[in-house]
């Protein structure tokens, strides 16, 4: 198959978009288990009601909405490319990774969310101490990640963006048929490059102008250039 090299950026952008929605999904989800769980062994403490907001929780469920929403512009971006679409898309979520950015730091690696709650954490409740300490990393890492995704998204957009988003065109001349060829000589020979790209078709139907010769024909073919030169000789 022939693809150049703005169908392949192309196919690249919509494959991270989905793979960054099913994390955006997979990250809402995660935050609404966890803040449950934060509730229910928060309940079971004897200074629940001094206890800070789990902001960390938060933030984490922000994210997620708000990579969910970054690919939904992606997806709609994806299905009708230009340039104007593309560089508001591209300034737009660059934008929304900026602030994302910005609150992630502030809010999950500036603040000691472990020391802070620990203080109202007796020696009977270790065990939820444990397991706020595991999910606040696991919060970080995920964040994150999908950052740095969304940054590879933005990386192949940019591309996209400065080469251009209007499909290859071939202008070569069209070269005037041969009306001396015999009929004999096989007449499903592929057409050649200057033929199709004369007739302006996109790199994603070139397959459908020039298929693969099955065995079939060529043994065909070749049988016909065979009875052809033994006429000739003639």
């Amino acid at each position: 198959m022939t693809y150049c090299s703005r169908c392949c950026l192309q196919k690249a952008i919509r494959i991270f978009n989905l793979i960054v929605n099913l994390c955006g999904v997979g990250i809402i989800i995660y935050s609404l288990w966890l803040e449950k769980k934060w509730y229910a062994g928060v309940s079971e403490l004897p200074s629940h009601s001094s206890l800070p907001q789990p902001w960390f929780i938060s933030t984490c469920l922000g994210v997620g909405i708000a990579v969910c929403f970054s690919t939904l512009i992606g997806h709609m971006v994806a299905n009708c490319i230009t340039g104007s679409n593309l560089c508001i898309y591209i300034f737009s979520v660059c934008s929304l990774i900026l602030l994302q950015v910005g609150v992630i730091v502030t809010i999950l690696f500036r603040i000691d969310w472990a020391s802070e709650i620990s203080q109202y954490i007796d020696e009977n409740h270790e065990e939820f101490e444990s397991f706020v300490r595991f999910h606040l990393l696991m919060c970080r890492l995920i964040t994150v990640m999908v950052v740095v995704l969304q940054v590879n998204v933005m990386g192949l957009a940019v591309i996209l963006w400065c080469i251009g988003t209007d499909p290859r065109r071939h202008n070569h001349s069209l070269d005037p048929p041969d009306f001396a060829q015999s009929f004999l000589v096989a007449s499903n020979m592929p057409l050649p490059d200057s033929m199709t790209e004369a007739a302006g078709i996109k790199c994603d139907d070139l397959d459908e102008v020039n298929p693969q010769e099955s065995f079939l024909s060529y043994v065909k073919s070749v049988f016909r250039m065979q009875l052809l030169r033994r006429f000739t000789s003639r």
